[in-house]
């Protein structure tokens, strides 16, 4: 997201972050970290909301698919990326429309009902 955060900062916020305490930050914790700092003022949620959606979004296309969504997961370093199978899942239990795909509506959806894709592997 064009932070730079020093290595030392970043293991205090994984440590301060990952709730259960298993040594990896999912999808749901980064999912309330996310709200934590950008929800906090209602003009700018739609913003922030478009903004999170693109960082899926890959190739601007606007849907997420289980390509982007392993991708992004991966790249950081939540365990729920690593499997395909997973991601489908994901994908499946937030596409209200059934095409396969997350719009950015579906995304918004399940993001203010604060549960995150990883609840649905």
């Amino acid at each position: 997201m064009g932070i730079y955060i020093p290595d030392c900062e970043l293991g205090q916020m994984i440590q301060n972050i990952d709730v259960n305490g298993d040594g990896y930050v999912d999808f749901d914790e980064f999912s309330a970290l996310f709200k934590m700092i950008f929800m906090d003022d209602d003009e700018d949620e739609d913003e922030d909301m478009q903004e999170a959606f693109n960082v899926f979004d890959q190739n601007g296309d606007g849907f997420i698919t289980v390509d982007e969504l392993k991708s992004v997961l991966g790249s950081l370093g939540l365990k729920q990326g690593g499997n395909v199978e997973d991601c489908k899942k994901m994908i499946n239990n937030v596409d209200v429309d059934g095409d396969g795909r997350i719009d950015f509506m579906e995304f918004k959806r399940m993001m203010m009902r604060g549960v995150g894709f990883a609840n649905f592997t």
